[in-house]
């Protein structure tokens, strides 16, 4: 227990004073026990600032092995999941987005970044192009091939500005309309899946009914 607390308070005090100001005596603090806790569990501040790394890289993968397994054969359906997990509040709360962007905004810390994320960054990547590829199997597209990596770059690039987002925005940021504004984007460029695309007139039902309530 004491272990996922100090994880929990590291993510907090990276993402108010970066990794040069994250000390042992701060995530102490933060977490509500003595600083001999946290040194009984990581010896030194590198382990502490790599477990935290770690923590927020093992969530989201272990998020997306969950959901690609969920969605089975229907890539429409992993992608949406794939988003949905992108945008959860336990995975993209600012502070763990702020994990990610510290070890990679720090130079020292950049090739540590790499060496952990580099990979789970790929294999994201890479699950994004294979289900657009599947998507435009046999629709015509020209240039099935290029067009899928277009397209899942464009889509891991969203997401990515979503973060950023998410990271600046704080508490106020709105993931409902976030999640809106991606799966938009999967109704643009696979306007052949209808549970993409809102039905003529809804929106406007929708507003007539709020107008009368």
């Amino acid at each position: 227990m004491n272990r996922e607390r100090i994880l929990g308070a590291t993510l907090w005090v990276i993402a108010r004073q970066g990794l040069s100001g994250t000390t042992m005596e701060r995530v102490a603090g933060r977490a509500g026990i003595s600083p001999g806790s946290v040194t009984f569990h990581f010896a030194r501040k590198d382990a502490l600032l790599l477990a935290a790394l770690d923590h927020v890289v093992a969530m989201f993968e272990g998020a997306r092995r969950r959901v690609l397994m969920e969605a089975g054969d229907d890539p429409a359906r992993a992608l949406e999941r794939l988003i949905d997990i992108s945008l959860d509040p336990r995975i993209s709360a600012p502070d763990a987005i702020a994990v990610w962007t510290a070890f990679w905004g720090e130079a020292k810390a950049r090739r540590l970044y790499l060496e952990r994320v580099g990979e789970a960054d790929a294999v994201f990547q890479a699950d994004l192009l294979t289900l657009c590829r599947r998507m435009l199997a046999g629709t015509g597209a020209r240039n099935e091939g290029r067009a899928a990596e277009a397209l899942a770059r464009g889509l891991g690039g969203l997401i990515d500005g979503l973060w950023q987002d998410a990271l600046v925005a704080g508490r106020s940021f709105d993931r409902a309309a976030a999640r809106d504004l991606a799966i938009s984007y999967l109704a643009t460029v696979f306007p052949n899946e209808p549970r993409w695309h809102v039905a003529p007139g809804h929106d406007e039902e929708q507003s007539r009914e709020g107008a009368a309530s």
